[in-house]
């Protein structure tokens, strides 16, 4: 039997803390939705049973995925968390003003990021951001998911007040250096789907549970691929 989720979000569309709840949704049914706490944007679907959804943060946090971002990183930076995935709508997207018409408004990319923390001299203090890639999935003209690496992005604090042009200068060699490595990894997930053929493309926050009852997920830390034949 079909799912009815309904999402409601705590800061944004598709953006921060967010509760969902999911009940079984007959064919042909009424969908009473309703919402018992403040929202500020909600979302409510019907997902078909044949649904296939994969949930992207655990997908990249495996040991071979880690090794691989932790030999990116160089000159003193290490990774301070796990690797995470957030649904980001096109419009919002770091770059997006160097070529707008890449892609549509509208259009969700996935951001894949992770924290990291730079060591620095005595005389200037550590620097703490995050480092982002972002990916764009699209199903070709045959159904087959693709996928590739759109582009990459960082943001930290700190650095100050000598080290930011040094800092700023080894981000800009060794972060779009992170691109091919994870255009393999995106290869070869996408792989293990090149015998299925879908219909539909769409996302879902956090990890796409349909699992009956109430759940609280962050749309920051997670996103989730939904596809149907």
């Amino acid at each position: 039997m079909p799912t009815l989720s309904q999402y409601w979000f705590q800061k944004e569309f598709f953006g921060g803390p967010f509760d969902v709840y999911n009940v079984s949704y007959p064919d042909g049914g009424w969908a009473w939705i309703s919402d018992g706490s403040k929202s500020a944007a909600t979302l409510a679907r019907v997902r078909p049973d044949n649904e296939v959804v994969i949930d992207v943060a655990p997908q990249l946090n495996t040991p071979a995925i880690l090794t691989t971002i932790d030999g990116l990183l160089t000159g003193g930076a290490s990774r301070k968390s796990g690797i995470m995935a957030q649904g980001i709508f096109w419009a919002n997207v770091p770059y997006y003003s160097k070529n707008p018409t890449a892609h549509n408004r509208s259009d969700m990319l996935i951001r894949v990021y992770f924290d990291f923390e730079i060591n620095t001299p005595w005389y200037c203090s550590n620097a703490n951001g995050n480092i982002a890639y972002y990916l764009f999935l699209y199903l070709d003209g045959s159904g087959h998911l693709k996928g590739y690496v759109d582009g990459w992005s960082y943001n930290y604090s700190g650095g100050g007040p000598f080290c930011t042009g040094s800092i700023n200068s080894a981000l800009n060699n060794a972060v779009p250096s992170g691109m091919s490595p994870l255009q393999t990894i995106l290869d070869n997930a996408l792989s293990l789907l090149s015998g299925s053929t879908f219909s539909t493309l769409y996302y879902l926050p956090g990890s796409g549970t349909n699992s009956s009852g109430d759940h609280s997920e962050n749309a920051d830390t997670d996103v989730a691929i939904a596809v149907l034949p």
